[in-house]
């Protein structure tokens, strides 16, 4: 493995880390809470969060699923694949119920308006 490939690896897992840092903190959630509900040790939290450490696959699935974000939002491809759509993607998500479908409701009506056009 040539140093800057390491680099690179090292720098995505700091990117990774970070991004689960600040869901955890936009949760108020304190890391010794987190870490017991994750089931790891708060020293190892700590070294995760700082990305001294490598977050196995099933722990990653566990802790984006305790924190209700999805794996693409950490890994970085959310904005790839939303691009600017995923302000909205957050926005919706703290909706009610009852705004959500009401939001769906009126992406209906607009698609079905759109289809009539063609």
């Amino acid at each position: 493995m040539t140093v800057n490939h390491y680099s690179e690896l090292q720098q995505q897992r700091i990117s990774i880390a970070n991004r689960l840092r600040q869901a955890r903190i936009k949760t108020k959630i304190t890391g010794r809470n987190f870490a017991s509900q994750i089931g790891v040790p708060p020293s190892t939290l700590s070294k995760m969060e700082k990305g001294q450490q490598t977050i196995p696959a099933e722990l990653l699935l566990i802790w984006c699923k305790a924190l209700s974000i999805s794996t693409n939002e950490v890994l970085g491809l959310a904005d790839l694949e939303w691009g600017p759509l995923v302000g909205y993607v957050d926005l919706f998500r703290k909706l009610s119920s009852q705004g959500r479908e009401l939001v769906l409701g009126h992406l209906e009506l607009v698609a079905k308006l759109e289809k009539k056009k063609r």
